[in-house]
């Protein structure tokens, strides 16, 4: 038997488990084991929590591993059948006659059993759940998890409703999508970059308390929003504080602070900015509840957020300040990080920082995945990202069902209670293209709705969205909340970008299309061949690289997929891949991807006031796939994180594309000092010789920027074949500066130069150069590692130097790296 965790709970883990706690025991460090009661061939095998049966299974050599070629159809079976979590827990001191379990991320159907007495009945696994108080005896409990299939149970909620439910998600056939009925992660069920892995399992912690029905229970902890905040004053609201007692420190030290009724005032308060504006202090308020000695800890950043939506040329702007000030957002969109430990908070952590050191302000958590962990905000926190946070709805229509809408609302709560304190949640979204798919993807004929059946699930949507959810976000928080994501009106609100990929479109498009906040688009691109060989895949023809595209587009033309479609931009923008040649499938696809992000973040930051925000598809991924994603499952980043880098940089000059008849940079500078320096602009053959250049001097104050006119596009361009743009920004200190270059035309039509690229080892790194202009470098070491850059244009007669991390301890003299550029002059 593992060693028990007994510790002394000093504060509320758990929003649903309020009772006066002494002791809690830590049942992860119980011995676990599954077995399922339909299966006598499988004997009961080890189990470790929080995990998931097919993890187990995997773990326990019963099932292959689903990430490994195409196993993922060889373990569907584990969702079909039903299984059983065990463990006898002995009594350990627990100071009470009664106990309660209480758990969280219980994945989903499942009956809890304390002796053979059942004690609970899950069907969330979005919300903590506490059992039925049980007697607390010597001989400790037997304690048993029995999961019901998830499709099964869905299918009996969706016959009961008589009514099917859209989800275009999940590629079963019409009636059998069930997904909609069953509050689990979405993604789980199948989608277009992940495989459908189904089972049941824990995601989050499991705790027994003890339990005194006498004690005095510890009402919900008091909910405080920063009505407003300045250099001299914070006032701060405070919601059920009945009862309650309030310490306020920071960095370790008391801060004085004034209670009068509902709220707390600081004087001369820390103002908390976020990434690249200021710094991010954090209060620590300590809330103690006499009656019961209940403890309740929390952070606060002192900010004011507000999203301004105003009038303007474009329509309706959809703006985001913070203390006042105009926020241009950059990042991406985020799905959980793994598919079965979706609660991992060192993972979580990580994405945060993939995104801050990509120099995003912003994520978008999705809502067909999960809410993250307390460790992912208190990340976000400490380093100034936002945090757009959905409601677990994405692609799918909700039941007309009371019952589904109340465990919902009770999930919301939850939610909305636990992150309601961070400086980094900016918003709540109510759902993922729901309501875009209900009005433009024909669901109502492909789902044969009409008439009443069409009313009753319009209903049943509008009462969610517009009317349970802002409900309780403005019954809990202060939060800014928009019902759905893309917002349906073309000239305000946020949009979905996908007329690059879905439709086609060239990478003007991101300097035209509809909303005034993008906070979808984004390319397909392979994984680095590291990570595919690590799958079980080193061939393009390998069956399980071609069973990873999951994006099908037969509206465009019968059979059309990733794969063609990636071609297609690969064609128009770096040129076709070899074919069958899987390396070159790598390269093109992930400049192509690099190309395509870069020229949607700059299009979008310097669209002089159209596009407040940019927002990609995607971070990451949840396995080894063919996907949107930037970072690859295992970590490594793609060409078009480093892009993204450089594109969402605090201090930098952007061509602004846009503007065909003058050549215009613009400058920006997202930090809060001042700058004076000078802008050096050229146009170069691809020898390095200058053909036209000139240089101004420029002031940029703190949190602006400066839009510099350079003249007539037709001086600059000259012969766009031939030539490319170079340009630094160079602060007049010199501490520091800015560079960067850009082709005329698309890679593929310019007449670029058979290069030399010469790598030589230097330290812990590599001196890179080049005889000729290459506006894209590829550096793929003979080991794992990361890059400190890549992807980058080198200039003839200049040098660049750039350290390479191994995954594992090498010395430099024994990487071998490969150059991968463009080779050859178009014909």
């Amino acid at each position: 038997m593992k060693h028990l965790l007994l510790a002394l709970a000093v504060s509320l883990g758990l929003a649903s488990c309020q009772q006066e706690v002494v002791s809690v025991i830590d049942l992860a460090e119980a011995d676990w084991k599954w077995s399922s009661p339909d299966s006598s061939a499988i004997r009961p095998f080890d189990a470790c929590m929080p995990g998931h049966v097919l993890e187990a299974l995997v773990e326990a050599d019963l099932a292959p591993n689903p990430y490994l070629g195409t196993h993922e159809r060889d373990v569907q079976w584990v969702e079909i059948l039903p299984w059983h979590l065990q463990t006898h827990l002995p009594n350990t001191g627990v100071p009470t006659d009664s106990a309660v379990l209480c758990l969280e991320g219980i994945d989903t159907y499942a009956s809890v059993f304390v002796n053979d007495v059942q004690v609970l009945s899950a069907n969330n696994t979005h919300r903590s759940w506490t059992t039925s108080p049980f007697p607390v005896t010597e001989d400790g409990w037997t304690i048993e998890l029995r999961f019901a299939p998830v499709a099964a149970r869905g299918q009996l909620a969706l016959d009961a409703h008589g009514l099917v439910v859209p989800a275009s998600n999940e590629a079963k056939p019409l009636g059998t999508q069930t997904s909609p009925m069953t509050r689990k992660p979405g993604y789980q069920f199948g989608w277009d970059w992940g495989p459908r892995l189904a089972g049941p399992g824990i995601s989050g912690p499991m705790h027994l308390r003890p339990w005194n029905p006498e004690a005095t229970e510890a009402p919900a902890p008091p909910v405080c929003a920063v009505l407003h905040v300045d250099s001299s004053l914070a006032r701060v609201t405070v919601r059920r504080h009945k009862g309650w007692t309030l310490d306020i420190t920071l960095e370790g030290q008391d801060v004085p602070y004034t209670w009068t009724g509902k709220e707390v005032r600081l004087v001369q308060p820390a103002m908390w900015w976020p990434a690249d504006m200021g710094t991010h202090p954090l209060y620590e308020w300590t809330w103690t509840h006499l009656p019961s000695g209940t403890v309740h800890r929390h952070v606060l950043g002192m900010r004011m957020l507000k999203w301004v939506e105003q009038s303007d040329g474009w329509g309706t702007s959809f703006q985001l300040e913070v203390n006042g000030i105009p926020v241009q957002v950059r990042g991406a969109n985020v799905v959980p990080p793994d598919f079965h430990q979706t609660q991992d908070a060192e993972r979580w952590k990580t994405l945060a920082k993939q995104a801050r050191d990509a120099n995003m302000n912003m994520v978008r958590v999705w809502g067909g995945g999960v809410y993250p962990p307390d460790a992912f905000f208190e990340s976000c926190d400490e380093q100034g990202l936002l945090v757009w946070q959905d409601f677990m709805f994405a692609c799918a229509m909700v039941p007309d069902d009371s019952a589904f809408t109340e465990n919902v609302k009770r999930e919301a709560e939850e939610h909305v209670r636990r992150l309601t304190h961070h400086p980094s949640l900016a918003l709540w979204c109510g759902n993922n293209e729901v309501e875009r798919a209900w009005q433009s993807w024909g669901w109502q004929d492909m789902y044969d709705l009409y008439g009443p059946d069409s009313a009753r699930l319009a209903a049943a949507y509008h009462k969610m969205f517009y009317e349970v959810l802002p409900q309780v976000v403005s019954q809990e928080s202060d939060a800014f909340y928009l019902p759905t994501s893309p917002t349906l009106d073309g000239q305000s609100g946020d949009e979905h970008a996908w007329g690059v990929w879905f439709g086609l479109n060239d990478f003007s498009y991101y300097s035209r299309h509809n909303g005034r906040f993008a906070s979808e688009y984004g390319l397909q691109s392979l994984p680095s061949r590291h990570t595919l060989e690590e799958a079980g895949i080193d061939a393009f023809t390998d069956e399980a690289l071609q069973f990873r595209q999951r994006s099908r587009m037969d509206w465009l033309e019968p059979g059309f997929d990733g794969w063609d479609m990636m071609h297609h931009f690969m064609s128009k923008t770096t040129g076709a891949p070899a074919p069958e040649d899987l390396d070159d499938w790598i390269f093109k696809s992930q400049w192509t991807q690099a190309e395509g992000l870069r020229q949607a973040l700059e299009r979008h930051r310097t669209s002089e006031g159209r596009y407040a925000g940019s927002l990609y598809w995607s971070l990451n991924d949840v396995w080894p796939a063919v996907s949107w994603s930037t970072v690859d499952h295992a970590g490594r980043w793609k060409l078009a994180h480093y892009a993204a880098r450089r594109a969402n940089a605090p201090r930098t000059a952007l061509w602004m594309r846009q503007r065909e008849d003058s050549l215009c940079f613009e400058l920006f500078n997202d930090l809060p000092q001042g700058t004076s320096g000078t802008l050096q602009v050229a146009t170069k053959d691809f020898e390095g010789r200058v053909v036209h250049e000139t240089s101004v001097s420029v002031d940029v104050s703190a949190s602006r920027s400066l839009l510099v006119n350079l003249g007539e596009m037709d001086v600059w361009r000259g012969q766009p074949f031939d030539a490319y743009l170079s340009w630094q920004w160079q602060d007049s200190t010199e501490m520091w500066s800015s560079s960067s270059s850009a082709l005329w035309c698309a890679p593929v039509e310019a007449r670029l130069h058979e290069p030399f690229v010469q790598c030589t080892p230097t330290g812990d790194g590599f001196e890179l150069s080049a005889n000729t202009y290459v506006p894209l470098v590829q550096l793929t070491a003979s080991v794992p590692g990361h890059w400190s850059d890549n992807g980058m244009a080198l200039e003839p007669g200049q040098t660049c130097v750039v350290q390479f991390t191994p995954e594992a301890p090498i010395a430099t003299a024994d990487i071998h790296v490969v150059v991968r550029c463009q080779t050859s002059v178009p014909q």
